[in-house]
């Protein structure tokens, strides 16, 4: 018997799985009244009018997740990863304090319905005290992780490290791996959110995977280097 292995591989910049009540906010609806350039506009604002003060390290950047509710208030959704939490505390201690005054929350609608979904924006604490240029949306200038010799590489290793030789299975089944760029290039949290049920082949290719070599250029946000998360769909066939 032949096994084969397909694999996609997709960037997103920390999009998380939520249960049937809570959703992830939509991509083709608009978070904020204006969109995130005037988000960005209203939070410089806030900044300005409640004299708040600037971050001490410059290059402190932080994913400010929120949970908009139907009535248009709003939650911080806690960052998963504590370091980070901790490394750009005054970015989030600030987003906080400025979420607080902003309302041009917009609920997301799913089958007719407003439902709380949770949507996230990049603060970049020394940016937004100085004045704006037009258009100011760091997302667009986003640069993604790079693997040392390229993505193609990458999905090369990882084709290479996965050894179904020591298992078998009849038909067809997908897994979906998740894992985080951190700021100095290294691969972390490397997770299965779709699994086989059977643990030790969902090991075998946790293992795999965090094996692999070579070191990212993470992603960054105007020089600044940033976190990312990946998302690996697997799909296994039996020839």
């Amino acid at each position: 018997m032949k096994y084969q292995l397909f694999l996609l591989f997709t960037f997103f910049a920390f999009n998380s799985y939520f249960s049937q009540d809570i959703y992830a906010y939509p991509e083709d609806q608009t978070d904020y009244t204006g969109g995130n350039i005037q988000f960005y506009k209203d939070f410089r604002k806030v900044i300005v009018e409640k004299k708040l003060q600037p971050c001490s390290n410059k290059n402190e950047s932080f994913n400010f997740r929120v949970l908009i509710y139907p009535d248009k208030t709003i939650k911080y959704v806690k960052n998963e990863d504590p370091v980070s939490s901790e490394q750009n505390k005054c970015a989030l201690e600030l987003s906080k304090e400025v979420a607080k005054y902003l309302t041009g929350w917009n609920p997301a609608v799913v089958d007719g319905k407003k439902v709380p979904a949770v949507t996230g924006f990049w603060i970049i604490p020394h940016e937004l005290f100085q004045d704006l240029k037009e258009g100011y949306d760091p997302v667009n200038d986003m640069i993604l992780p790079e693997y040392e010799g390229g993505i193609n590489k990458f999905r090369q290793k990882v084709l290479q490290s996965i050894d179904l030789t020591r298992f078998k299975f009849d038909g067809k089944f997908k897994l979906l791996v998740t894992f985080i760029i951190e700021a100095d290039g290294k691969m972390s949290n490397i997770e299965l959110v779709e699994t086989t049920g059977f643990k030790p082949f969902d090991d075998m290719v946790i293992t795999s995977i965090s094996k692999i070599k070579n070191k990212w250029t993470p992603g960054s946000i105007h020089g600044i280097p940033v976190r990312s998360r990946f998302k690996l769909p697997l799909a296994f066939a039996m020839e």
